[in-house]
């Protein structure tokens, strides 16, 4: 939880400076696209981590494109993001999935529709009345924007003809014509006011407006891609038929939809607005497949992040040609070394871009880099900039080839390579200072010993004035320590000590998991406790004796046993042992029966816990915690506002405990 405090801070120090430099300075030094997107990262993460929001975040300022401005609704059901894919390939897998599920001959027909680059929302119809409309936000909760939408000329506030449910929503993309785009730009240009970077952003801007008035002026379109129908329908088979009911309804369609049932014709699909998508007055980034029947689609269901009976098949973003300057090899906090690319900056879809991961050693073989080589830029998905070739024509003749490196470039240790897992890795762990300052903060999380409020940036300032060199170092911290540390003053530095103090009493398995042993997350953590009855029991395990544990494997049980074979690493176990009051767990068997070694899966909001927290609670409990409903799921715990899964696991007859009732075995339970 550290980590996500820190990506917080930091894009909140990102995006301050950019609204100086824009507002006070009147002089941007980032475009829209990129300050939209860190503010989105920011919104995003805030709504996940609610502890983490604090009055003066960018996100609850007037000014910013997400603010409390509206009021947040709860979706009915989830808004989700869609899998994607860029070439044939990853279709034919999402194909072959399908019908694997189905293990049948019969032909399976897929509706293909373009994917306009909009911002999504939902509206609400009753009676045919539209009466509520929202941003996609998280997928759970978004922003109340009926007022904005009802201005929209293409968007029925009154549905016509007949079979209209009593309730319904319909899921779409509101955009901007290019043409009016450049209208807006002109405008701006003419008025002196702000620019936006493209027509996506423009139609975010406009719809988050407080005066409706201006959203009006703004010519928002609207196009229909799904639905949601709150009661049971026989009367309609197909994703078609909706949509083309829609249409009859008044709701705008895309033209262009297509009934297909071999990969052939979406391909050729695919590629005949590859090449058309630029003479649109619109913007497209691909194209959406979607498996037509309502049956199957139901069947298929989804997962947590995405339906399973659709995929966007997208299209690349424009190129750009730039001068590689530099690879630095990273160290991770595991040790993982990660090769980054550094190049002359280029923009892309109004994004300035100078850097990207090139992920392991292999894509630096498959490029084939030198120094100085001239590379082509690509940004995959519109977010993740990655490198797609070298222009060898371009290379000079006394070009050196870039190798990756034998030993660590920050401590010299010799590298391990996993050819299994195509990762290279330093093995030294806390001999490594790259590794120490990720492990630090990884030992002081919320869910390794939470020590609240000793953060990544004193943490980083404490190991470069050379206050502390290993993790015992922090349990002996003075008030004098903090005299020479920037933002530190007397009150905040006996709250840290405190807090460090306060994290000394722990159980077995936070402080496992706390140690950052590769592969060893909670889960495993509380494995390794469960079985072990002491640390120093888990320090002389065996390779053999790990494996025998379930859900250990000979990988993990290898990591574990490398680790503790370290000296280094064994004599800093043993002497936090010494500082630490490490408790086992207590368990009673007779109330954990129906929660111990279950498969669990948690729906709702609940007034005692936090999703992370229940999620903790379980674990300790012994629960295999999943973020889905299936035929190995034993048991639900609901709360209130629950979800699919709650229909889903009732379908399949699987055990079901509200709130209530779990807090009632936790009562029974030492």
């Amino acid at each position: 939880m550290k980590k996500i405090k820190y990506q917080i801070n930091e894009l909140r120090k990102k995006i301050s400076k950019y609204n100086y430099f824009y507002h006070t300075l009147d002089n941007p030094i980032v475009s829209d696209t990129e300050y939209d997107y860190l503010l989105n990262q920011l919104y995003n993460l805030e709504s996940k981590y609610k502890e983490f929001i604090t009055p003066d975040s960018p996100t609850q300022k007037i000014g910013a494109n997400l603010l409390d401005r509206f009021k947040k609704v709860t979706h009915f059901f989830p808004m989700l993001s869609l899998e994607n894919t860029f070439d044939l390939h990853g279709y034919l897998k999402f194909e072959n999935r399908i019908k694997k599920f189905f293990i049948t001959n019969a032909i399976i027909e897929f509706c293909c529709e373009l994917k306009i680059d909009g911002i999504a929302v939902s509206l609400i119809y009753e009676e045919g009345i539209l009466i509520r409309a929202a941003t996609r936000g998280d997928g759970y909760f978004g922003e109340n924007i009926t007022s904005n939408v009802k201005t929209i000329k293409s968007i029925p506030t009154k549905l016509k003809g007949s079979n209209i449910p009593k309730r319904l929503e319909i899921r779409g993309e509101i955009f901007m014509l290019k043409s009016d785009f450049s209208n807006l730009n002109f405008q701006s240009f003419q008025g002196k006011k702000k620019y936006f970077s493209n027509p996506r952003n423009a139609a975010a801007g406009s719809l988050r407006q407080i005066d409706s008035k201006i959203t009006a002026k703004r010519k928002l379109q609207f196009v229909c891609h799904g639905f949601h129908f709150f009661e049971k329908t026989k009367i309609f088979k197909t994703h078609y038929d909706v949509l083309i009911q829609c249409k009859n309804w008044g709701i705008p369609i895309n033209a262009e939809i297509s009934i297909f049932s071999n990969y052939s014709e979406i391909l050729k699909f695919y590629k005949k607005f590859e090449k058309k998508r630029l003479l649109f007055d619109f913007d497209i980034d691909g194209i959406v497949i979607k498996v037509n029947s309502l049956y199957f689609q139901k069947k298929l269901g989804s997962n947590n992040k995405s339906p399973k009976w659709a995929i966007a098949f997208k299209y690349f973003t424009k190129e750009e040609i730039t001068k590689l300057n530099d690879i630095k090899f990273e160290v991770g906090r595991t040790g993982i070394i990660t090769p980054v690319a550094y190049f002359n900056p280029v923009y892309i879809s109004g994004v300035m871009i100078k850097k990207a991961s090139l992920y392991n050693k292999n894509e630096i073989d498959r490029l084939n880099l030198h120094f100085n080589d001239y590379i082509t830029i690509q940004r995959s998905g519109d977010v993740i900039p990655k490198i797609i070739n070298v222009i060898n024509n371009k290379r000079l003749q006394n070009a050196k080839k870039i190798i990756f490196p034998v030993c660590c470039p920050i401590c010299n240790s010799e590298l391990l390579k996993n050819r299994k897992d195509k990762i290279i890795r330093c093995p030294s762990g806390l001999r490594c200072n790259a590794q120490k300052k990720k492990i630090f903060c990884h030992f002081f999380s919320k869910n390794a010993l939470n020590a609240t409020g000793l953060g990544p940036e004193i943490i980083n300032e404490l190991i470069q004035k050379k206050i502390v060199s290993n993790l015992v170092d922090f349990f002996y911290l003075t008030q004098d320590h903090f005299k020479n540390i920037e933002n530190i003053r007397e009150k905040k530095s006996i709250k840290i000590i405190k807090t460090i103090y306060e994290s000394k009493k722990t159980t077995m398995h936070r402080f496992i998991y706390a140690l950052g042993i590769l592969s060893v997350g909670e889960v495993i953590a509380e494995k390794l406790s469960n079985y072990f009855n002491t640390v120093n029991n888990l320090i002389n395990a065996s390779t053999k004796e790990l494996e025998s544990i379930d859900g250990i494997g000979k990988v993990v049980a290898n990591n574990i046993f490398t680790y503790f074979n370290i000296l280094e690493n064994r004599q800093l176990v043993e002497k936090l042992t010494q500082i630490l009051n490490i408790k086992k767990y207590n368990q009673v068997s007779y109330y954990l029966n129906s929660i111990s070694n279950k498969n669990v899966v948690i729906t709702g909001i609940f007034q005692k816990y936090s999703r992370n927290q229940l999620k903790e609670v379980l674990i300790k409990l012994g629960a295999r915690v999943s973020s889905k409903v299936s035929k190995k799921t034993e048991l639900l715990i609901f709360g209130e506002k629950f979800g699919n899964k709650f229909f889903e696991a009732n379908k399949l007859n699987i055990k079901m405990i509200d709130e209530k009732e779990f807090n009632f075995l936790i009562n029974n339970i030492n």
